[in-house]
């Protein structure tokens, strides 16, 4: 019998530590071939008229992986960056290697389940002469599926049966560890990327050079794990998190853990074990649960995705409720390019623009003024938000705006905010609003 050889799809999860699918993988070969597929799809314009990939997101992503093939290299494997189809490439990879194994995390999103599903098949068809055993792990969510106190059917449609359930009779799962100095051997010696991947774009000059958000958000697990370093044991900004989580700009105001999440440079469990340590040493206060209760609502939209797949992206939404407003292109571009009749929207909006950030405050405000105010339809508003933000996650991402537009899993329904009275009280001096007003819409 031949070597074992493993293939490693990374995808959702551009980190090695808290990786189950990736460590049951190294434990199995002696050899192992390292990918990325960065997928066309992803930079055609889609029915809403924007992309799934926009160039903030890109470039956290190309950072990241940059952050990862550096870990790789250090500890003698390599990061193989490809560009097309992931079924042509996959077969065209184990034809050259006939691998034994081959492993990709798992995901909630409905697009990744058939994706992987889709691989597997095609790895155990009968055009296949040498059949791989095909692997896939959970380290996505806090909890896997069979240590949930419910079956994913009879999940609760509503966020807080579905937290008090979770935190009385179940326990998020421990973070594992990959010992570095234990890596299978390389298939390739060298790295190596595609020559026609999309051009990274740079950030705005001006920003790059003053603003913190900017300056901070760089992709990779060594950064994830700076940031969750400096938020918590550094700062201790964690203890006063509840208090201050509603800022619009800067880079204190909350964790922004977010893009590293959604890129798995960090994962949902490792903040958790984090926060555990922190309220060890610091002691446990509203804040730090209230960073938990954060992971939480993206734990329930992860399950909700889950449960419903096509639902979450359909106008219905999981309610299949017919929503209000409909698609106006020209107030549609007002919205998206903050040129609309309220500061604070425009003012997030042009945020938005530029950095591929908005504070969660935000996103309440500008889904609201879309669907209440402008009376659009909710869809293109979160295939916006899909392609600019850089800590895009699918399932809060539609979750939160089915959530907003009264289809999803709002228990009181058309959550409508007063934008005078909410500019008021996050933006009582204006400044937010006067330091993107500098900004224009171009």
């Amino acid at each position: 019998m031949g070597m074992n050889t493993g293939l490693y799809w990374f995808e959702h999860d551009l980190r090695l530590q808290d990786n189950q699918a990736l460590s049951q993988l190294l434990q199995e070969v002696k050899q192992a071939h390292l990918i990325y597929i960065f997928q066309p799809k992803w930079f055609v314009v889609n029915d809403f008229g924007h992309c799934a990939m926009g160039q903030h997101r890109y470039r956290f992503l190309r950072e990241s992986l940059h952050d990862l093939q550096q870990q790789l290299n250090s500890n003698g494997q390599q990061l193989h960056i490809y560009y097309g189809e992931p079924d042509t490439i996959i077969m065209k990879l184990h034809e050259q290697y006939e691998f034994t194994h081959v492993a990709k995390h798992f995901h909630t999103g409905v697009y990744e389940c058939n994706q992987f599903e889709r691989m597997s098949q095609l790895l155990q068809s009968d055009k296949v002469n040498s059949k791989p055993q095909v692997m896939t792990a959970n380290s996505y969510t806090l909890f896997n599926e069979n240590d949930l106190p419910m079956s994913v059917a009879n999940l609760p449609d509503v966020f807080s049966p579905f937290r008090r359930k979770v935190e009385k009779d179940a326990k998020p799962q421990a973070p594992i560890k990959l010992d570095l100095n234990y890596l299978p051997a390389p298939c390739e010696s060298e790295p190596s990327i595609a020559n026609d991947l999309p051009k990274i774009l740079g950030s705005d000059p001006i920003l790059a050079k003053h603003n913190k958000t900017v300056q901070q958000l760089i992709g990779g697990e060594t950064q994830a794990r700076a940031q969750m370093q400096y938020y918590t044991f550094g700062t201790q900004g964690l203890s006063t998190y509840k208090e201050t989580r509603n800022g619009l700009e800067g880079w204190d105001f909350s964790s922004k853990l977010s893009p590293w999440l959604a890129a798995g440079c960090i994962s949902a469990r490792q903040v958790a074990e984090w926060i555990n340590e922190y309220e060890g040493t610091y002691g446990a206060n509203d804040s730090t649960y209230w960073l938990f209760f954060e992971l939480l609502w993206r734990e329930f939209y992860q399950w909700q995705q889950y449960k419903y797949g096509h639902h979450m992206y359909q106008h219905k939404g999981i309610q299949q409720h017919t929503p209000t407003g409909g698609h106006q292109p020209d107030m549609f571009v007002r919205w998206c390019n903050g040129s609309t009749d309220y500061p604070i929207i425009n003012a997030c909006m042009r945020q938005l623009k530029h950095t591929g950030f908005m504070s969660n405050r935000g996103r309440q405000l500008v889904a609201s003024c879309l669907v209440h105010e402008l009376g659009l339809n909710w869809q293109y508003g979160a295939a916006y938000f899909e392609q600019m933000l850089i800590d895009f996650d699918p399932a809060s991402n539609w979750g939160n705006w089915q959530y907003l537009a009264g289809v999803g899993s709002d228990p009181r329904g058309l959550r409508r905010f007063n934008l005078a009275k909410q500019t008021q009280t996050y933006d009582p001096d204006g400044e937010f609003i006067a330091y993107w007003s500098s900004y224009t819409s171009l």
